[in-house]
């Protein structure tokens, strides 16, 4: 289960007020003369009054309600981040707070005389509202520090030997930046010049291999014009010269089986030297088969010869 979340000051007052049917007003946070230098008051001001409330261990401990119509005049003190007012009457009060036009606003409404009290400048800044020489110089210390800590690096980094550091830097970067892209540049020019060789490489092989195989393919067909009718033709059998078909004709069929093998082993030996000599296949096997490519021999698998299988 999640942890619940936990409430403003804010929104324990705004609650406060809800269940105890007080009067609500503008909200602000401040300190009241006589109350603990660390204790959390709000300040409600509403048309009637202000109501303050104090906070202990994140509840309303207490709670001080006063009219307009209790004071006849104030006395304004502003300082940088807050409003001290020191209210004069039938109830005297002094508290602080930081937002102080509403309650600037009422007391102009309820006509309250306001006397405001004239500071120099620095005396409204922390450390030197009280006066005391001891806060003064541990302000002025913190003041000085924080100047030092704003001033220092400014002018650090503005003075010529950084400013010079810098435009090095950078023309060190552009540089290194250009030379990069020229690289870039070079190895892209590079990798397309190498592409393009690979595909010229490629089309010129392939044209140097259809060429191969024309010219084998021309010295086979006069090897088949020689042959007085015995070889029809000769074809790879899959788009591979690695294993042939050639094909005989049916006078195979009547001949001995001596007279086939001695002619076999001859043609074989011719067609395939042919197609080595032509540098289409290294070690072509051929087929010698009749029209309906039944076999008349095959190679014999352990033996530079041919089985006949008629």
């Amino acid at each position: 289960m999640s942890e619940q979340k936990k409430k403003s000051h804010t929104q324990i007052i705004e609650e406060y007020i809800d269940n105890h049917d007080l009067q609500k007003g503008s909200l602000t946070n401040g300190s009241v003369k006589d109350y603990g230098a660390l204790d959390v008051v709000l300040t409600s001001v509403h048309d009637n009054g202000f109501d303050i409330f104090l906070l202990k261990d994140e509840a309303v401990n207490n709670v001080a309600s006063y009219n307009w119509s209790q004071f006849s005049e104030v006395e304004i003190d502003k300082f940088a981040l807050s409003t001290e007012f020191s209210l004069l009457g039938d109830k005297e009060i002094t508290l602080k707070i930081t937002e102080d036009k509403p309650f600037q606003s009422q007391l102009e409404k309820h006509n309250i005389k306001m006397i405001f009290k004239k500071r120099k400048w620095h005396n409204k800044l922390l450390g030197f509202r009280s006066q005391n020489k001891f806060k003064m110089t541990i302000a002025t210390t913190i003041y000085l520090i924080a100047i030092l800590l704003i001033v220092v690096p400014v002018v650090a980094y503005n003075l010529p030997s950084a400013k010079q550091e810098r435009a090095t830097i950078e023309a060190e970067k552009i540089k290194n930046e250009a030379n990069e892209k020229e690289n870039r540049d070079k190895e892209a020019a590079a990798a397309k010049e190498l592409s393009e060789k690979q595909t010229a490489n490629r089309k010129q092989q392939k044209e140097n291999d259809r060429e191969l195989e024309t010219n084998t393919i021309d010295r086979l067909q006069k090897y088949i014009e020689s042959s007085n009718g015995q070889l029809m033709k000769i074809e790879p059998m899959t788009n591979s010269w690695d294993n042939v078909y050639a094909f005989v004709s049916d006078s195979f069929k009547t001949m001995s089986l001596s007279e086939k093998e001695s002619w076999v082993n001859e043609a074989g030996s011719d067609i395939k030297n042919r197609i080595i000599g032509g540098g289409i296949a290294e070690d072509p096997r051929i087929y010698f088969v009749y029209k309906d490519q039944s076999k008349l021999a095959v190679p014999d698998t352990f033996n530079e010869s041919y089985k006949i299988k008629d």
